[in-house]
């Protein structure tokens, strides 16, 4: 079995040592089954040292540079060589933990794919209880975060892996499609229950009055106004 840990990092220089580090040490339970595994990181078109720190810290490196997320996480798992593709953002850290209940599931033939909770590390108080809303949507729903997702590759080249046509959310479209794949080929998604640790920067630049007026703008839209990269503007600032 071969597992490709695919992470699409547009300016985070800063934040994917700890991300690989975190990613190297929960690999090794891979190792110890008997699998085997790769990092790739997609540099989305960074202005920053990107690149040069993920191979620093032992990733291969793929260049997208069209400046989108769905771009990126497609050009990293098209690169992907692995039986199974787990997404992980450039600022979320995994745990030895987590991957051992993922591993449970991928031996499973039923499994079509999966995600877990999500945690922040830091920032206010409200912000970080408020992922408990889409946590519970998530696990009734079957959705995985972009801070974590897992899928049989065969799943993601099928699906054409994620639509270009968001510049946001495209995890929740994606997850919507792989859903819809696993009815028809009797497989399902699979919610975890250890939660994966993502940077808190997240809370602090999205709970602004902007930024939440977006989020109502998504909703109302059923999405659509994630087709459109001004209303998604934090997830491309350069300065991260």
């Amino acid at each position: 079995m071969l597992i490709s840990i695919v992470i699409p990092a547009f300016n985070e220089a800063k934040y994917l040592p700890v991300s690989l580090e975190a990613a190297d040490r929960s690999r090794a339970v891979l190792g110890q089954a008997g699998w085997t595994s790769e990092v790739i990181v997609c540099d989305n078109n960074s202005t920053d040292e990107t690149a040069a720190v993920a191979r620093a810290n032992g990733a291969r490196v793929v260049f997208e540079p069209f400046n989108q997320i769905a771009a990126s996480r497609n050009a990293a798992g098209r690169a992907a060589r692995g039986d199974w593709l787990v997404f992980v953002d450039a600022d979320t850290q995994v745990t030895t933990k987590l991957f051992r209940e993922m591993m449970r599931a991928m031996v499973r033939d039923d499994c079509l794919g999966g995600g877990c909770p999500v945690k922040f590390d830091s920032g206010p108080w409200l912000g970080r209880q408020s992922v408990t809303v889409w946590n519970m949507a998530a696990r009734v729903m079957r959705w995985a975060a972009g801070s974590f997702l897992f899928c049989r590759a065969s799943a993601f080249h099928e699906l054409g892996g994620f639509s270009p046509d968001f510049f946001a959310g495209e995890e929740v479209d994606y997850c919507i499609r792989l859903n819809r794949l696993g009815r028809r080929l009797a497989k399902r998604m699979v919610y975890l229950n250890e939660p994966v640790i993502s940077s808190g920067r997240k809370v602090k630049a999205l709970f602004t009055w902007q930024n939440l007026g977006h989020g109502l703008q998504a909703i109302a839209t059923s999405g659509d106004a994630l087709k459109q990269r001004v209303n998604c503007m934090y997830w491309y600032d350069p300065v991260r």
